[in-house]
């Protein structure tokens, strides 16, 4: 029955939201006790009902001082129900002793048999996790007396907090276990069918069973004896320092509050071994998915360096001493080739690399043996999401292009993310694929403690989601984009290179750039990169100068129209050598936008493809940028000459100055008439 010994008037104002689902309402103007409080707000009648139902807990919160986690309806309607709720969770939610949010440590006492605590996570004075559950801030630190003159205080939650749960008819209970009694006795434990024995055979044989018992607040990643598609390891392989790469000693980390990608050091962490350990998720089919991964930093002969991942298949457990995650498969330890690798996803659909294990078969499957051949292979290799994008659906039609593609994606060496920030330095780091005349070009952006890599393929610029994934002949990175299918128009390209930022810059402002992004339209264009415009301001500081003052755009303009040619086609850089070839004088003729009678001549070389222009030999630094209207070819040296800004200059000047005697003329007749 619902109390009616209340004073003041109504408690919660529950909101009809137009939109979302975010719970809305407000504890403002209440004066209830809270149990009248849980009774009588619309929005937490679940967590009111089971405590009304649990004899414990209903006694507990009407005699004796509490904090009481209520879960709002929302909660309790993204889990499922179990036979064992109303036993386990209302006692869970409660604590005896009352604090605010201001006095809440690391971890409370619950209620439940055994006391098992409740873990706290401070992330700012306004964002605090209770387990895996969210405080809602502006529902949180509710003070009232019960009826005894009770002190209690009621802190609202977005998630139910779940406990640790024996099975069903179990004949050994097992009150509040720390992470070692957890394993030890996982067969009355309800783990949803998982198993750890064979993780737990390899701690008895080894004498770690110390680290699994520290006092304190830990976090342990207990590795299941069988998953479906996952690949089994062998359990030699997992030794003392396997083992301590499962535990990240003094941090309790829910999933909930803890950032993904921030890197923890684990109990491997030593002075000869460093591996830290992070989290992460990705969306997979219609399902979130959680993912631990262990990065040996530095390694030695018997652990490699390399990031190893493994899903997290039940996690947030609570235990005495931290918390526990159980994962598909043990960290640290690398047993498969890049081909294997690649062939685990073959079943797991929704996984991240499984549309790229599709596309290679689909294209012959011989790609696959070309990776078991090569001792030391980076793999930038394409996620679910890449091949996903529907603007490159209809070139997954042509097997034998995406067999070409391929290649693309792999460089003969072994590059860490820290092997590409070093070789970045003061540079822009680029390498050879197994395309010929194909290099990635990557740029590193550091951001406080986080890195992000990019890199360049084919014209297609793409972000490196996870990294360092470790192989016995190599390393994957986790790429969002196909290299070599173009996705961007040219307009667009140029306005996110990191290396033609002042190619874009005169094009926008003297609005060349405008037409960059007609896709009727078939564009060349020999682009210098900024590396070839601060030679200009070196080489003719004067020019350079003009060119970038707004009055000097429309010469800027000029200058940009003889690197462009419009046409019906485009032309690589091989096209235009053949042509060169079989002409008498080895020239091809340019029909750019400025100069209609532009001819060059073209040298192959094992540096990459030149030009002559006006008797000097340029670099073309990257060929073949395929864009969706034209192709770029980027080039080491603006195609200008003195005459060029001296002549227009002097045009513009006189301009200015018949300008101004025009106005200077105007207003002495105005002024003396």
């Amino acid at each position: 029955m619902k109390s009616s010994t209340t004073t003041g008037f109504a408690s919660a104002v529950l909101l009809v939201l137009l939109c979302g689902s975010t719970v809305a309402f407000s504890l403002n103007g209440n004066y209830k006790t809270i149990i009248d409080t849980l009774a009588w707000t619309g929005d937490l009648s679940e967590i009111y009902s089971i405590i009304e139902r649990n004899q414990i807990a209903n006694t507990t919160i009407h005699l004796r001082s509490v904090t009481v986690f209520a879960p709002h309806n929302e909660a309790f309607l993204k889990i499922t129900k179990q036979d064992s709720d109303d036993e386990y969770l209302p006692c869970y939610h409660i604590t005896n002793v009352p604090m605010k949010l201001e006095q809440l440590g690391k971890s409370v006492f619950s209620e439940l048999d055994g006391n098992p605590p409740i873990w706290i996570t401070k992330k700012s004075p306004e964002e605090i996790y209770v387990n895996q559950a969210k405080v809602v801030y502006n529902l949180a630190n509710y003070e009232h007396n019960n009826t005894f003159g009770k002190p209690q205080v009621l802190h609202v939650i977005d998630q139910v907090l779940q406990p640790l749960r024996m099975k069903k008819n179990s004949p050994q209970n097992v009150y509040n276990p720390n992470a070692w009694e957890f394993m030890e006795n996982a067969e009355y434990l309800d783990l949803d069918s998982y198993h750890t024995n064979t993780f737990l055979q390899r701690v008895q044989n080894l004498d770690k069973k110390s680290v699994f018992s520290n006092q304190g607040g830990h976090t342990f990643f207990i590795p299941v004896d069988e998953v479906a598609n996952y690949p089994k390891v062998k359990p030699e392989k997992i030794d003392v320092k396997v083992i301590d790469a499962h535990i990240v000693p003094d941090n309790v980390l829910f999933l909930g509050p803890t950032n993904e990608e921030e890197q923890f050091k684990t109990l491997a962490f030593t002075d000869m071994l460093k591996v830290f350990t992070s989290l992460s998720k990705a969306v997979e089919g219609d399902k979130t998915k959680y993912y631990v991964s262990s990065d040996t930093v530095v390694g030695d002969d018997v652990h490699p360096t390399g990031a190893v991942v493994a899903e997290i298949v039940k996690a947030n457990i609570p235990v005495r001493n931290g918390v526990v995650h159980l994962i598909s498969r043990p960290l640290m330890i690398v047993d498969n080739n890049v081909k294997q690798f690649i062939e685990s996803y073959k079943d797991r659909e929704d996984s991240v690399l499984h549309r790229f294990y599709e596309e290679i078969m689909n294209s012959g499957g011989d790609f696959l043996e070309k990776l078991t051949a090569m001792p030391n292979v980076t793999l930038f290799a394409p996620s679910n999401a890449a091949f996903n994008d529907q603007s490159i659906q209809p070139y997954l039609l042509n097997r034998t292009y995406i067999r070409s593609l391929l290649d693309l994606h792999i460089v003969n060496r072994r590059l860490s993310i820290d092997d590409i920030v070093a070789e970045s330095i003061d540079k822009r780091f680029q390498v050879q694929t197994e395309v010929p005349r194909k290099d990635l070009f990557f740029n590193v952006v550091t951001s406080g403690k986080n890195r992000t890599l990019t890199l360049e393929g084919g014209g297609v610029n793409a972000t490196v989601v996870q990294a360092n994934l470790a192989a016995t002949n190599g390393i994957i990175h986790i790429i969002d984009h196909v290299l070599g299918i173009p996705s961007s128009t040219v307009d667009r390209k140029l306005a996110t290179d990191p290396t033609l930022n002042e190619t874009n810059y005169l094009g926008q402002v003297s609005s060349l750039n405008d037409q960059l992004g007609d896709v009727q339209k078939r564009f060349t264009y020999f682009v210098p990169r900024d590396f070839a415009w601060k030679r200009l301001a070196i080489d003719n500081p004067s020019a350079y100068k003009k060119l970038f003052m707004p009055e000097y755009s429309n010469i800027a303009r000029q200058i940009l129209e003889r690197h462009l040619i419009i046409a019906d086609k485009v032309f690589t850089m091989d096209d235009l050598r053949k042509e060169a070839n079989n002409n008498y004088n080895l020239s091809v003729h340019l029909p750019t936008v400025r100069d209609v009678s532009m001819y060059i001549k073209i040298k192959d070389s094992v540096e990459g493809y030149s030009i002559e222009w006006r008797n000097e030999w340029i670099h073309v630094h990257r060929s073949d940028v395929r864009c969706t209207n034209g192709i770029i070819h980027v080039i080491d040296k603006v195609l200008i000459d003195e005459s060029d800004v001296e002549v227009n200059g002097a045009i513009a000047t006189k301009s200015i100055t018949a300008l101004v005697l025009v106005l200077a003329q105007y207003l002495v007749f105005y002024y003396f008439n």
